[in-house]
């Protein structure tokens, strides 16, 4: 302010002496300032410009070198006073210009509608392009005071930003200045142009058939015409529309948003992945000793009525023993789907063995949530065949048996029973739990025996394994001490038959000699018929 003082009195001082080198005119100029230099010598000049009342931070300083008689200042406020000094500058010495006039201060002409021409910037915003400096002008739009923001690119351009509101209809922009004077201008507000994709909120549920939910006409109410349709895309660029889309997939779908069924824009992609919720409800399975049969129900609480449609829908049955290991054959499944649910039959199973069995569904070949579990056992099976048999005699009327453990009886139980024939009739029966070994005692001498073992689980009986003809002995005591038997009798019936022999001969006289002959051939018959018959007794037992 000293500084614009100190100029104002070199010019007073310049006007009263007569030494002033240069004079103009000030008029005002459209969005400014016209300087109409009167006498003007070749030289620098400068021009200082300030809003009256303000201090000199922000002035606008305007340098020319170039001798010109008319030299216009724009960009200024509309309706505002404006302080002026003009300088030149001749050999380092400013010598202030004296304004004809002798006004130091000029007010600059009001804004018109001429002045503000369409101006384009940043997309969704309405934007307006003029000379003038409209910090002072109050801006609102349909009433609603209006944010108005710079362009970046331009400093010319200024812009606002409709409302929601305002989408599909009129906006008036009114201008007001110098006081009450306004004036307004109005643009109709599209869809096409206006519009903001970032903006729109979408959501999609997630179930099967699905769709997109967009906040569209909520967020912009006056525009009834407005539609939107889904295109999607999957990773392989296979696109299909929303009824088609597939569970267990994922998509990019893009919304084309139409006004009167013409495209005006696309919506930013959303991801779509729709994972139906399957619940597999197992019923009671049944079994057979080598396969176990399943069946089961599905339903889904957010897929249930496209379920019957799912063909790439299918369902994997595994079942494992206890005991399984990797690698390990857990059944050939054959599965039979159907609507909502299926069967199936695992085969090739071991008998009498706890199984968990579950049933994987699988979409497009690959496990999807959620399997379930169920456990059963197989029926009872026929047991291993006992291995080969090991006999032996350890004495002349006693046959003892032995064989291989069986690893496997398939059953309940763990019996091994052996039969011991004659004739092809059971003579003998013995039944052991704890291992293969049976000793059969007291049995006929010298006699040809079969022996028979089969191993039994309680239900079914392994094909029976023969011994060949196993032999008892002969009864060694029995022949000892009958021999030792007749042998005492000869020795006690020998001297009677000599005494029995001389009484004959004394009291039967008239007997001839061959009377006697034929006693003693009978006394020798006897002798001979009782051994044969000792003998032959021995044979039998």
């Amino acid at each position: 302010m000293a500084g614009l003082y100190r100029i104002k009195i070199l010019l007073l001082w310049a006007g009263i002496f007569g030494v002033a080198d240069c004079s103009y005119i000030v008029t005002p100029f459209k969005t400014g300032f016209t300087i109409n230099f009167q006498n003007a010598p070749l030289g620098n000049y400068n021009i200082h410009v300030k809003e009256k009342g303000q201090n000199e931070t922000g002035n606008k300083v305007f340098q020319d070198t170039i001798h010109r008689s008319l030299y216009n200042i724009s960009n200024l406020k509309p309706c505002t006073d404006y302080e002026h000094v003009v300088t030149f500058s001749n050999a380092g010495i400013e010598t202030p210009c004296v304004p004809l006039n002798n006004e130091h201060t000029m007010m600059t002409n009001p804004m018109n509608e001429g002045d503000i021409k369409p101006g384009k910037c940043d997309p969704g915003y309405l934007c307006f392009n003029t000379d003038w400096n409209i910090d002072s002008v109050q801006i609102t739009a349909n009433n609603i005071k209006a944010q108005v923001m710079p362009c970046p690119s331009d400093n010319k351009i200024f812009c606002i930003k409709p409302g929601f509101n305002d989408i599909c209809t009129d906006l008036t922009t009114t201008f007001k200045q110098c006081g009450n004077s306004s004036f307004s201008v109005t643009h109709h507000i599209s869809a096409a142009a206006f519009l903001s994709s970032i903006e729109i909120r979408q959501t999609y549920p997630e179930k099967l058939p699905t769709n997109i939910e967009a906040n569209l006409h909520q967020l912009y109410p006056n525009c009834t015409n407005l539609t939107i349709d889904y295109i999607c895309s999957d990773s392989g660029n296979n696109f299909k529309n929303l009824s088609e889309l597939e569970p267990f997939t994922d998509y990019n779908c893009i919304g084309q948003i139409k006004e009167n069924n013409d495209n005006i824009k696309n919506t930013t992609a959303i991801p779509v992945r729709v994972d139906c919720e399957l619940k597999i409800e197992n019923k009671e399975p049944t079994s057979t000793n080598t396969s176990i049969e399943l069946s089961w129900t599905t339903t889904s609480r957010n897929c249930e009525k496209v379920l019957p449609e799912l063909e790439k829908l299918s369902y994997d049955c595994r079942c494992h023993p206890d005991n399984w290991k990797l690698g390990q054959k857990s059944g050939q499944p054959t599965v039979n789907k159907q609507p909502r649910g299926g069967t199936c039959e695992v085969s090739g199973l071991t008998p009498f063995t706890d199984y968990t069995c579950s049933v994987q569904p699988t979409y497009n070949k690959k496990d999807v949530p959620q399997p379930t579990e169920v456990t059963q056992k197989t029926g009872v099976g026929v047991p291993e065949d006992v291995g080969k048999l090991k006999i032996s005699v350890p004495e002349h009327n006693v046959i003892k048996v032995t064989c291989p453990t069986v690893k496997h009886f398939y059953g309940p139980k763990n019996i091994y029973i052996a039969t011991l024939t004659y004739g092809g009739v059971i003579q003998r029966s013995q039944n052991n739990s704890k291992n293969c070994e049976f000793e059969f005692k007291d049995l006929s001498y010298s006699t040809d025996y079969v022996v028979e073992v089969v191993a039994y689980n309680g239900h079914f009986s392994s094909k029976q394994v023969t011994s060949q003809t196993v032999n008892t002995l002969y009864n060694n005591k029995a022949v000892i001490i009958r021999l030792s038997i007749f042998f005492i009798i000869c020795v006690v019936m020998v001297p009677v038959f000599y005494k029995s022999k001389i009484y004959m001969k004394k009291h039967r006289n008239s007997q001839d000699v061959n009377e006697a002959v034929m006693l003693e051939s009978i006394a020798s018959d006897d002798v001979y018929t009782n051994i044969s018959q000792l003998h032959h007794e021995e044979t039998r037992c």
